[in-house]
């Protein structure tokens, strides 16, 4: 797991989500690419924390955040809201994930500024094959603006 400046950054408070996790992007290569947070403020605090109170100079955004919506302290929506409220983060890629696949949920998030939704799947032959294939996207198929 990387602790500088992450390519993804995986947004989870289920130890056992992000466990999974791991595993399926050691398998692939990608662990080394991941820095976990494990709510909302974290990440906030991660990305906009230090730089807005003047501390220090803002890390460098990740090339996509793949985050949870159902989380104490902060959920997800309300980091979409922060995230895209925020010049320096507007443009980065942001993947919710859930076990909801309830449709004012998705909406809610699509509305908010996620650029995708993802339900969480469990495949007792695959576990966590849906998160790679997600990060695979936004980090080797998906075109930036330069």
């Amino acid at each position: 797991m990387q602790t500088g400046s992450p390519e993804i950054l995986l947004v989870e408070d289920d130890s056992n989500d992000v466990a999974v996790a791991l595993r399926a992007l050691r398998r692939s290569a990608l662990e080394g690419r991941v820095r976990i947070l494990r709510d909302g403020a974290e990440v906030v605090d991660f990305l906009l924390g230090g730089a807005v109170l003047g501390d220090m100079p803002p890390p460098a955004l990740p090339k996509v955040i793949v985050l949870d919506l159902k989380m104490p302290r902060m959920d997800g929506k309300s980091v979409l809201k922060a995230l895209r409220a925020d010049e320096r983060t507007r443009h980065v890629p942001i993947v919710v994930v859930s076990w909801s696949d309830h449709e004012d949920d998705v909406r809610d998030c699509y509305q908010l500024g996620a650029n995708s939704f993802v339900v969480k799947r469990s495949d007792p032959l695959h576990p966590g094959e849906y998160l790679v294939d997600t990060v695979r996207y936004w980090l080797e198929r998906n075109e930036v603006a330069r």
